[in-house]
């Protein structure tokens, strides 16, 4: 970690504060504490050794690391880098993470998820018809489909529909028995040395088994692998693909057919897979998924590389739910249809926490379940 770098950046911050009007954070709490400005002031802090207090702590564990601030800063200084820089500073001063982040964290590394889910359970989403034909590690591919926790407990489907897809298309790929957790929890927490142990072990275990390419369902594993994993793995070199791109090519190769389900959803971008894919941003590939489904698309903003972040983002719900629910109910407001489409199951499952908290009557669905209900109509 470069500090000098990032103080430098901190340091060349015109104090012009448009960073704010795109930060999701303040505009659900109208603290410049708790936008990209403010953290920058309290990143400086942690970076030479201030002390901080309760709250600016909390301010900087309330980023949901989005990067929209990123993209609208004239100087181009990387902000969410330097805010997460300042979360591995305050682990190793022993002032991070909240308590919340450390028992999730607990719960991954005995149980290999972040949401609690129980291990025997992971593959209760693979449809029964292929549970008696599922070899998992003996298949002989080098691609492996790599669901995540969010996609394995909380949000099957988009597991299951993922699976079904790839199988009817007869793609080479494997899956694995015992999953393990990517990763990207623990990274954005700021324990980076426990992160970097789990980097090392997944990679080993990818090796073993013959992984040359991944492809996922998940915004965050996806973040994890293809950007993060890098920076710290000598001579990483696993190609690493979202589902939504892997499905778009067979689409056009002839291997999957489509037919309309005439349908209006408004398609949410996930930050993960536009704005902080590094060899990304995946943002027409969706669209034109969704499109050759027959379904109309709505968007959020003009421009879906700055769209507006689920709210949910680096492990923020468990330091402040209502704010997170702020965020989301103010993301509803701008959505006229009843359905939203995304391509990320955290958003999927923020989306449909927020719907419940409000009862705005929104519908959040992962993009393959509309694939699959297109792929399956007579």
């Amino acid at each position: 970690m470069n500090e000098q770098k990032f103080l430098d950046d901190i340091d060349s911050c015109l104090d012009c504060k448009s960073c704010l009007e795109v930060c999701d954070t303040f505009k659900a709490t109208n603290n410049e504490l708790q936008s990209p400005n403010g953290r920058l002031i309290i990143a400086k802090k942690v970076l030479t050794n201030e002390n901080i207090s309760e709250e600016e702590r909390f301010s900087l564990y309330t980023c949901t690391l989005c990067s929209a601030c990123n993209l609208e800063c004239p100087q181009a200084i990387n902000i969410a880098d330097i805010v997460h820089a300042s979360k591995i500073e305050l682990v190793k001063k022993n002032q991070g993470p909240f308590e919340i982040h450390e028992k999730i964290i607990k719960g991954i590394v005995e149980n290999e998820n972040s949401v609690g889910g129980k291990p025997e359970e992971r593959l209760d989403w693979l449809p029964k018809e292929y549970k008696a034909i599922e070899t998992f590690e003996k298949k002989e591919s080098d691609t492996l489909l790599f669901f995540g926790c969010m996609s394995s407990f909380r949000v099957k489907e988009s597991a299951s529909a993922p699976y079904k897809i790839l199988t009817h298309a007869g793609y080479d790929f494997k899956i694995l028995e015992n999953e393990p957790c990517c990763g990207e929890y623990v990274y954005s927490a700021g324990k980076l040395e426990l992160a970097k142990d789990m980097f090392k072990n997944n990679v080993e275990l990818f090796k073993k088994n013959g992984i040359k390419n991944i492809i996922v369902t998940c915004g965050g594993c996806l973040y994890a692998f293809d950007t993060v994993y890098p920076k710290y793995i000598k001579d990483y070199d696993i190609k690493v693909r979202h589902i939504v791109e892997v499905v778009h090519e067979l689409v056009q190769a002839g291997k999957i057919n489509l037919k309309s389900i005439d349908k209006t959803v408004t398609y949410h971008d996930p930050c993960r897979l536009g704005r902080k894919y590094k060899n990304g941003p995946s943002i027409n590939e969706p669209r034109e998924l969704l499109e050759m489904c027959g379904v109309e698309i709505k968007n959020i903003s003009e421009n879906p590389k700055k769209g507006p972040c689920c709210g949910a983002g680096s492990g923020i719900r468990g330091v402040d739910s209502n704010l997170v629910i702020k965020i989301g109910a103010n993301l509803f407001n701008d959505i006229e249809t009843k359905e939203i489409a995304t391509s990320c199951p955290l958003c999927v499952f923020n989306f449909r926490y927020v719907n419940y908290k409000n009862q705005i009557d929104k519908d959040s669905k992962y993009i393959t379940d509309y694939i699959l209900e297109s792929m399956e109509k007579k």
